[in-house]
């Protein structure tokens, strides 16, 4: 509230007048009567609002015609003035808090104002729009207050361009397209509106690039010139749409581990047929961007996901694409299941059934069935596409088919049925054979005769209960027959232990024939089979009885019809003839690996072959393995001249290193041998311990004999003790002998022949007496001879031994007659155990005993060189000597001259000189100046040492030395200098 006065009024009547060059006043006068007093004016002035101004722009320049709209929530359109209240056409108000009072438009100086606003809060809007567009000002909302004052609003307005609105459909004709973003050259985005529609503001004259975007939905990008004459941009259409889906793989087949990254293709059916293919993101999900149309979707699961049993459905997914996303294309893992039935002949029981790949190796599933009923169910779910064979298991049961291959395609297998035939009879052979089958019944009912191979066999039982099962075969086994029932299934099995083998002797008269068969089986005993009879004499008996049998039943019936029939002569029936060759059967029951010796003997045949040998391997059927042949023999007699019991007589074939048979002379002097083969030539030999025996001129196998004579010397020293060792050479006629003495000094030579013998005894040092003589031995007669030894010369003993006591054997050691015994000398070598004896060494010489110049190249010396005896008359012990090998190594060993920091990068090889590329050694220094070859040969070779370096050349400058030497003597040592710079 304003207070005005007046001062020094003279009494009277007054008009007070209010005025202001802008505000507006609602009571601009009053009156007032002054009187003898002050006196207050009879109504105040009321001020009814303040001007509120401002100015507007374009580009500096003022605008001219842009409408302010004048808002407020507390101030109502009564109390504004000077303003048009009329609503503004084309301006779409948005906020409702608001109430619109009116509005004023600028001027040709950009000026606009509020004539009169009480004071407020207030809301002022720029809008301005041409004959066809709407342009932007800014700021486009101003909040403002009124005070007590005029008001200048700030900041300046100003046009900053123009709104332009468009539209984004699905289709040429097409819905609105809510939610999309529209970008303006990549940088100004509006969503758009329910109905599809956006406003763009600020927008000045110009080429721009629109762009708009919505998820699952495909725009072109437009380039289009906006200018304040297209207020309105024409329609942005959708030009393609998202194509998605999904792949749901429930069961991964055994070899895919997870889901893979599939292609999935989209092919145009319509004219273009064009194809677009895409990967599958890690949980099989797909998307294609695709232009409206008809298409077709395709999943490319790899071929060995496909031999997996990975099968997708549907194969091929048809969609079309209209004005929208297609977001339900769906492709699922087809799964089959496997379903069927099994029929039994009685009661199911327990069953499995197995459903095994035949394109996936290991994949096989099973299913137990259970039940007291003769037909069950069963199916198998999630079955991946493929071949398979379904399988029964029950082993013990014959079935129509045991096992069945099904193919699952792209729907689900049923109808599969096992059916029950028999009963199983698993029957293990060890050889193939005849099996007679009876069932034990009311009656003996034979079920049949099988001619079986080896192995298991396999039957089926059509009916339950127990049968007989007998084998017939050239096989003996362990029972004569088995039993089986089907109520309790197991394997019968055959095993042979026994195998039939046959044998035949051919002769050509009908004598005794016995055959001894022997076996390698230490267990089984000789068996002797005969005499045999032929097969001729058993053919004759067989028909002997079938007469008599037929005589017997006329009889019979000669007794039955009467007197009559007695009066005809009797039937005379005779039986064949026995003629050779006759034949003699026999047989043997051998088991599996048995070797058999057929041996057939006979008084008066002989047999070729004489025995013979089988080996039974028992695999089949042995058959006739023996055939032997028998013929007369040829027998051999003779007689001693005078009759000597007890004479050894060897008979041999002709020319055979062994004897044929050797037999004894009887009381009487005779023998007798045979039979004998008749085509082959024999040489008879006799001897008798004690006799001579001769042929006898004239005659085979007669011989005359002789007592034979006996000569024992014993040979003993001169003191009357035996002398061992002693060579005694004794020969006569024929007769030759050179034996040596034993310990006893005796020897004896016994079975000589009447006649004249020289003998002659020898042993080194020794003399004998007598030294020879010829002797008359006579026959029967037995001499003792006495030989006495006297000693001439005598020995020396000793050892040969290494320095730390080691047996030298093979030494070869000499004894050396010195002075007056010069001319003799004796040698030997030392034994195993480095021990020597020189022998006759004679009395009263010296000798000296030293290593022999030859045959000792691996000694180098001896210690002593000699050794000095002097022989009496004794032996001389313990001279011995120690030797010393030949050293045969060469020692090798250096060292280098040079600085400590290098020696880790030295190396010293050894090369042998005609070879210097490939060192035959090499040795590291380290840390040490000093090195060591392993030791050479002391061949006398050529050898370069030569020292090497890892240094590198350039950094350091160095000679590498080397040295030559060769590998004579023991030891060689070399210093090598290396200084590099």
């Amino acid at each position: 509230t304003a207070r005005f006065a007046f001062f020094k009024v003279l009494p009277g009547d007054y008009e007070i007048l209010a005025t202001h060059p802008t505000w507006a006043l609602k009571e601009a006068s009053t009156t007032v009567r002054v009187t003898n007093s002050n006196a207050n004016a009879a109504s105040p002035l009321i001020v009814a609002g303040y001007n509120v101004s401002g100015s507007v722009r374009s580009d500096g320049e003022p605008m001219k015609g842009v409408k302010f709209l004048l808002f407020s929530s507390l101030v109502t359109k009564e109390d504004v003035l000077g303003c048009n209240v009329s609503p503004v056409p084309g301006f779409q108000h948005q906020d409702e808090s608001l109430v619109y009072l009116c509005y004023t438009v600028s001027r040709e100086d950009g000026s606009f104002s509020f004539y009169s606003l009480p004071s407020g809060g207030y809301t002022v809007i720029p809008f301005y729009r041409g004959e066809r567009i709407t342009f932007d000002v800014a700021p486009s909302r101003l909040d403002f207050t009124v005070e007590h004052d005029s008001l200048k609003i700030e900041p300046v307005f100003h046009v900053m361009g123009f709104s332009v609105t468009g539209r984004v459909l699905n289709g040429p004709e097409g819905d609105g397209v809510p939610e999309a973003v529209v970008t303006l050259n990549n940088q100004i985005k509006v969503k758009t509106k329910a109905d599809g529609s956006f406003r763009l503001e600020n927008i000045t004259t110009g080429t721009y690039t629109i762009h708009a975007q919505k998820e699952h939905l495909y725009f072109e990008t437009v380039t289009i010139k906006i200018a304040p004459n297209t207020p309105q941009l024409a329609d942005i259409i959708a030009t393609g749409f998202s194509v998605c889906g999904q792949i749901s793989i429930i069961r991964f087949p055994d070899t895919v581990k997870q889901m893979s990254k599939y292609k999935v293709v989209l092919s145009s059916q319509d004219k273009d047929k064009s194809l677009v293919t895409v990967e599958t993101d890690a949980h099989g999900s797909f998307c294609f961007k695709a232009k409206p149309g008809t298409y077709k979707v395709q999943v490319m699961v790899p071929e060995a996901e496909t031999r997996a049993g990975l099968t997708l459905k549907p194969q091929m997914f048809p969609l079309t694409v209209t004005d929208r996303p297609v977001m339900d294309v769906a492709f699922v893992q087809f799964l089959a299941s496997v379903s069927g039935k099994v029929s039994c002949l009685d009661t199911c029981g327990d069953l499995l059934v197995t459903l095994q790949s035949l394109s996936r190796q290991g994949e096989k599933r099973s299913l137990q069935l259970s039940g007291k009923v003769n037909s069950m169910t069963f199916t198998f779910d999630n079955v991946l596409p493929g071949k398979y064979k379904i399988s029964i298991m029950h082993e013990d049961w014959c079935w129509k088919n045991k096992s069945l291959e099904v193919e699952v395609l792209e729907d689900d297998v049923s109808a599969v049925e096992f059916r029950q035939t028999g009963y199983m009879l698993r029957c293990s052979l060890s050889h193939a054979i005849t099996l007679e089958f009876y069932q034990d019944g009311n009656g003996r009912e034979n079920v049949g005769i099988y001619n079986l191979s080896k192995g298991v066999n396999r039957f089926c039982l059509s009916k339950p209960g127990v049968y007989k099962v007998t084998p017939r075969s050239c096989h003996r086994f362990e029972q004569a027959f088995y039993t089986y029932d089907t109520s309790s299934p197991s394997i019968l099995t055959l095993t042979a232990i026994r195998h039939h083998v046959l044998g035949t002797i051919t002769t050509d008269k009908m004598m005794d024939v016995t055959v001894t068969i022997k076996s390698s089986i230490d267990s089984e005993p000789a068996l002797v089979l005969g005499p045999l009879k032929s097969v001729q004499e058993l053919r004759r008996e067989q028909q002997l009885a079938e007469i008599e049998a037929r005589r017997q039943e006329r009889e019979k019936n000669g007794k039955e019809e009467g007197r009559e029939r007695m009066t005809k002569p009797p039937v005379q029936e005779m039986v064949d003839e026995l003629q050779g060759p006759f034949l003699y059967d026999f047989s043997y029951w051998a088991r599996s690996g048995e070797k058999i010796t057929v041996t057939p003997s006979s008084k008066e045949l002989l047999f070729y072959p004489p025995s013979m040998e089988a080996i039974v391997s028992g695999e089949s059927c042995p058959g006739k393995l023996i055939e032997i042949h028998g013929k007369a023999g040829l027998f051999l007699e003779g007689q001693i001249h005078p009759e000597l019991e007890g004479v050894e007589i060897v008979i041999s074939e002709k020319g055979a290193s062994s004897p044929l048979i050797t037999v004894f002379t009887d009381d009487k002097g005779a023998y007798s041998v045979g039979p004998l083969h008749s085509d082959l030539e024999y040489t008879v030999t006799s001897q008798k311990e004690g006799y001579v025996l001769t042929a006898v001129e004239g005659t085979i196998g007669d011989f005359k004999a002789y007592a034979l004579a006996g000569v024992s010397f014993e040979i003993k020293a001169e003191d009357d003790q035996p002398l061992p060792g002693v060579l005694l050479s004794l020969s006569g006629g024929v007769f030759r002998s050179n034996l040596l003495t034993q310990d006893n000094g005796i020897l004896t030579f016994s079975n000589l022949s009447p006649g004249q013998y020289y003998f002659k005894p020898m042993m080194k040092e020794f003399r004998f007496e007598p030294s020879s003589q010829m002797i008359e031995v006579q026959e029967g007669q037995n001499l003792k001879i006495t030989i006495t030894g006297y000693r001439t010369a005598y020995s020396c003993y000793g050892t040969v031994s290494s320095l730390n006591g080691e047996p030298e054997q093979g030494v070869a050691v000499e004894a050396v007659g010195q002075n007056d015994c010069s001319i003799y000398g004796e040698d030997t070598v030392t034994d195993e155990e480095g021990k020597f004896r020189l022998r006759g060494l004679l009395p009263g010489c010296v000798y000296h005993v030293q290593l022999k110049a030859e045959g000792n190249d691996h000694i180098e010396r001896a210690l002593p060189h000699h050794r000095v005896i002097e022989v009496g008359n004794n032996d001389i012990d313990d001279v011995n000597i120690i030797v010393f090998r030949q050293i045969n190594q060469f020692d090798l060993s250096g060292n280098v001259i040079t600085s400590s920091e290098y020696l880790p990068t030295l190396w010293v090889k050894l090369y042998k000189s005609e070879n210097l590329d490939n060192p035959i050694q090499t040795v590291s220094l380290g840390q040490s100046l000093f090195f060591h070859f392993p030791p050479l040969l002391r061949d006398g070779e050529n050898y370069v040492v030569l020292l090497d370096s890892t240094l590198p050349r350039s950094q350091y400058d160095y000679i590498l030395p080397q040295v030559s030497f060769t590998a004579v003597g023991y030891h060689k040592h070399i210093t090598l200098i290396f200084n590099p710079t």
